[in-house]
């Protein structure tokens, strides 16, 4: 690691020199009506023979900032807004500073998509952005469904998002951080309908201004904001059977000259029927059978609120709130059969009864200061606070049918966690820099009051866990010999003491990180361009993988967290190349790698018959993956698009001193066709394959193939959008197997779950705005924790 750091810091020292050979064209597009700056305009840069060579967006002030060579005497730049049309400027070598640039609404959008079809990816240097306005399934899909054709990420067969086939990442909203992802995060984006997303940043390589932790990247949902004085809103309901799901979901834009107010929020039920699954565990000299039935319900809701105030053109203030809620039942009948020497020695009967409720609350302040001297300049003062409350209860009765005897567990789980931020970020272009640089506190502290009757010493304490990280970044966005380079450090220091009041135990963990972050990427001929990366992410675990709380519902296997892991560092080198004109093609190559990542391991005990699983700092993970994305749209109404991933997995560690590997090669294929007829129907039919996954270093999932099938309608000039789907049409169940092997036994866990499923969707938009909602442009992203 030594050499990265001496290499980030050289790159600064080399180049210094050369970028004094760079000049910055900068300036701000505005609504020549009413004044109002007009965001996120594509700006394309156009050389003296008429090809594109570069492409930018503008900030969401209006502003923008090109760096170009300086040897560079003109251009042309041709700004293309959905809402305005297009204008083209000649730019001069002399001419620095563009200043205002005003577009009318005389050019329609109409005219501006005749004349080129929005593609449906735009590559940046950290990632890409996929258009989810230009893909006519996002008028009757929610933002969940429309993720598996999003490239990079993919879904697995229990509806859990993976980003480069990690479950570890980030989703943001309008470049903020909600609690209720972190919490809810499948339910909350089935509730948000995807016609009011404009578009989803896909960044593979975050850079230096987000926190090092974060794990494999972030997604970040950039909702429609066509916002007038007036108000604009959205209502999305949606069903699906026979799992008897509901969600419901509504959005709200409203503005009055200065004070803009965005609201959003939800709620779902759920009300699985009962299931089958079966354990089969063979040992040395012993095996277990066990067949069960579970089913469960629960509901929750959900509700953000983010005000702004425009004190003046230079003054924004900004007051975000937010709550959740979310509760659960299950009920599992268990029979358990064990077997020594092939003769019955134990036969129980359990009959597990669980609940458990969440509430969260979070609130957040930013006051963004503009300078009149240097419309480059931003500073932002925030803080942040929000707390978590999630409560365990397990009642457990289980019947010895053989020596008749019966014994009853009541199980209770406390947690309680809360976490206060403090945060400054200053933005300004120095010469031929494009500056970012900030300082962070995040003050966290979690605990666990659990408790075990009969009375168990081993099971009953309070977990106290703090952690306080100091962090500092300085991120770089320049040009170099027709290269674009973004690249930056972050340093960051984490304190953190662990607590047990029964014992008056306690450990604690202090350390410090730089991590370095460079992308570099090019683009030519408008449609081609090329990336490579380096970063590093940091994994700090959760309380979840923290929490000594051990759950014994089964009587044969017992679960907890491990309060003395660390943290890890993952490391990640990547290239990319995309192409987009009238076809859409991404292609990603990456190689990741982690030492002493903390991975679930599991061991078995011939003395009690229980298996015990917990997390332990034990193992070393890499990945060696292709991400790809193809796009093509056949005719007008007709286009087909694949998004995949292959990957080798190599995983190993030691459980018990013995060493374990669990090494793989996956693949993942999406299948998409839709054909748009006339009067706004839409069909679309979808197929998804994939491969046995790793699960952990001992553990593994089965393969499985999906068919998804629907029909759209929108009327009303794309107000009302309705959709009816069935999914899985040939398969009523599903049986997902996940097989574990120790040194001692080896595990197959059988679900056969519901797999054919059918329901529909509804959405209606109504309103109209004329003034975007301005925000800060700078927000507090606490993309660290990993559960």
């Amino acid at each position: 690691m030594k050499r990265i750091y001496a290499f980030s810091i050289l790159f600064f020292l080399l180049f210094a020199e050369s970028l004094c050979a760079q000049k910055l064209w900068s300036g701000n597009i505005k609504d020549s009506v009413s004044g109002k700056a007009v965001p996120f305009a594509s700006l394309k840069i156009i050389d003296q023979d008429q090809q594109i060579i570069q492409t930018e967006i503008s900030n969401e002030d209006g502003s923008f900032l090109i760096p170009v060579n300086e040897d560079v005497t003109s251009l042309q730049l041709l700004i293309v807004s959905s809402e305005f049309g297009s204008k083209t400027v000649s730019l001069k070598a002399d001419q620095t500073n563009v200043g205002t640039l005003f577009l009318n609404r005389e050019t329609s959008i109409k005219e501006v998509l005749i004349n080129a079809k929005k593609p449906l990816i735009r590559s940046k240097i950290d990632g890409l952005v996929y258009d989810i306005q230009s893909d006519p399934e996002s008028r009757a899909k929610n933002v969940f469904e429309m993720m598996r054709k999003l490239p990079y990420l993919s879904i697995d067969a229990n509806e859990n998002i993976l980003f480069k086939g990690n479950p570890n990442f980030k989703i943001l909203i309008n470049g903020k951080e909600t609690q209720l992802l972190n919490t809810n995060a499948k339910e909350v984006l089935k509730s948000i309908a995807a016609s009011t997303i404009q578009n989803i940043e896909i960044i593979t390589n975050p850079s230096s201004k987000y926190d090092a932790e974060g794990a494999s990247g972030v997604i970040n949902i950039i909702t429609t904001k066509k916002m007038n004085d007036g108000y604009n809103a959205a209502v999305t309901f949606g069903t699906r059977f026979p799992k008897q799901e509901q969600n419901l979901g509504f959005s709200l834009n409203a503005k009055h000259k200065k004070l803009g107010i965005s609201v959003y929020g939800g709620g779902f039920l759920r009300n699985n029927p009962q299931i089958d699954y079966h354990n089969h565990q063979n040992m040395v000299s012993s095996r277990l059978q066990q067949d069960g039935r579970t089913s469960n319900k629960g509901s929750g809701g959900y509700f953000n609120a983010n005000i702004s105030y425009e004190i003046d053109s230079l003054q924004l203030l900004n007051v975000q709130l937010g709550s959740n809620i979310s509760n659960s039942k299950s009920q599992d009948l268990l029979d358990s059969y064990f077997y020594q020497q092939n003769v019955l020695s134990e036969n129980n009967n359990s009959n597990n009864h669980s609940e458990s409720k969440g509430k969260g609350f979070e609130t957040s302040a930013n006051y963004q200061i503009g300078f009149k001297h240097d419309k480059s300049q931003l500073l932002t003062l925030s803080y942040k606070f929000n707390s978590y409350d999630y409560d365990i209860m397990a009642i457990s009765d289980i019947q010895n049918l053989i020596h008749l005897v019966s014994d009853r567990i009541d199980q209770h789980n406390a947690n309680r966690n809360s976490e206060h931020t403090l945060q400054i970020d200053f933005v300004k272009n120095i010469e031929k820099i494009a500056l970012e640089t900030g300082v962070k506190a995040i003050l966290r502290k979690n605990s666990s009051d659990y408790t075990s009757v009969p009375e168990n010493v081993n099971n009953s304490d309070k977990f106290f866990n703090r952690q306080n990280i100091y962090g500092a970044y300085i991120s770089a966005k320049f040009s170099l010999l027709n290269w674009n380079f973004q690249t930056g450090v972050r340093a960051e220091s984490t304190a953190t003491d662990v607590n047990f009041t029964a014992t008056n135990t306690g450990v604690d963990q202090n350390y410090f990180n730089f991590i370095p972050n460079i992308s570099i990427g090019k683009t030519w001929k408008e449609h081609h361009s090329i990336s490579v990366g380096f970063s590093q992410r940091i994994k700090r675990p959760g309380i979840i993988r923290l929490n000594p709380f051990v759950n014994q519902s089964n009587p044969y296997f017992e679960i907890s967290g491990n309060p003395y892991l660390k943290s890890v560092v993952n490391n990640d080198i990547m290239t990319s190349y995309s192409y987009n004109k009238k076809v859409n093609l991404n292609v990603g190559l990456s190689y990741s790698f982690s030492n002493k990542i903390d991975l679930k391991v599991s061991t078995y005990n011939p003395m009690t018959n229980i298996t015990k699983t917990t997390f332990e700092n034990s193992g070393n993970a890499t990945r060696l993956g292709l991400d790809y994305y193809f796009n093509y749209p056949v005719t007008k109404k007709l286009n087909i698009s694949i998004n995949g991933n292959s990957a080798f997995f190599f995983i190993n560690g030691k459980v018990n001193d013995v060493s374990v590997e669990n090494n793989l090669f996956t693949y993942y294929i999406y299948l998409s066709a839709s054909y748009q007829f006339e009067n706004s129907w839409t069909v679309s039919s979808n197929m998804e394959i994939n491969s046995k996954m790793p699960a952990g270093l001992q553990s593994t999932t089965n393969a499985f193939t999906g068919s998804l099938f629907s029909i759209s309608k929108s009327v009303l000039a794309h107000k009302l959008s309705f959709s009816a789907f069935i999914n899985n049409p040939f398969n009523t169940y599903r049986k997902a197997v996940t097989e574990t092997f120790g040194d001692t036994f080896g595990q197959n866990n059988y679900i056969r779950d519901y797999y054919r499923s059918f329901g529909f969707n509804i959405t209606y938009k109504f309103g109209r705005l004329k003034d975007e909602i301005k925000t800060p442009q700078r927000k507090i992203n606490n993309t660290d924790l990993a559960n």
